[in-house]
């Protein structure tokens, strides 16, 4: 009897194609020179305790998608690849990419509106269901499913951009949406802060 092994989720090893490489370095070009303009725009935008505009919303995720592609590209062709058994990456990679998509989900779903789960509507901040365990649960779940991105194609380079992102990630929620929360909502946001962990944890009661 046949065993179920998952090959049409890396392709065969007879050396990666020649433009890999340039594509690559292209995909990644374009997410880092767009991402300092990006980033340097949300700065000012934070600053003035404004919303994102629809322009930088879109470059937000033309960013993301370079990025995405980079990921994808180099789990597909197995860049540097690592050497684990591809039945149980292929299995731990599903949960993964299932858990995050979870996570992303019901973090989108839980803002009730596509323009505050985007940004653009700051009229509230959101404190219920997931947000109870993790201020920042769409962060983790684009992890989640970028590691199980990574694992299925037993690819070290994806590894590599996951942390990366995570890095950028890190970054940019310490030093701009925290800070640019803690001046929209004051002490509401502060006592959030202080109960929920940024990434993922139990909640604490107040005072404790």
């Amino acid at each position: 009897m046949s065993t179920f092994s998952p090959r049409f989720f890396t392709l065969p090893a007879i050396g990666n194609p020649t433009w890999i490489y340039p594509g690559l370095g292209i995909a990644l070009g374009v997410w880092v020179m767009l991402g300092i303009y990006v980033f340097a725009e949300i700065r000012k935008t934070y600053d003035r305790n404004g919303v994102f505009t629809s322009k930088l919303l879109n470059l937000w995720f033309v960013i993301w998608g370079f990025y995405h592609l980079a990921v994808i590209l180099s789990s597909l062709y197995a860049v540097w690849s690592i050497p684990i058994n591809r039945t149980l990456a292929f299995a731990g990679g599903l949960v993964l990419i299932a858990l995050g998509a979870i996570t992303l989900a019901t973090g989108m779903i839980e803002f009730r509106s596509l323009q505050r789960s985007c940004g653009q509507d700051t009229s509230q901040l959101i404190t219920t269901g997931i947000y109870r365990w993790s201020r920042n649960p769409q962060f983790m779940g684009c992890l989640f499913y970028l590691l199980g991105l990574s694992l299925i194609g037993r690819s070290g380079f994806a590894f590599l951009l996951t942390g990366a992102a995570s890095l950028v990630i890190y970054w940019y929620t310490v030093r701009l949406a925290e800070p640019y929360l803690e001046r929209l909502y004051g002490d509401e946001y502060r006592s959030y802060k202080a109960r929920t962990a940024r990434w993922v944890g139990m909640p604490k009661k107040e005072g404790t």
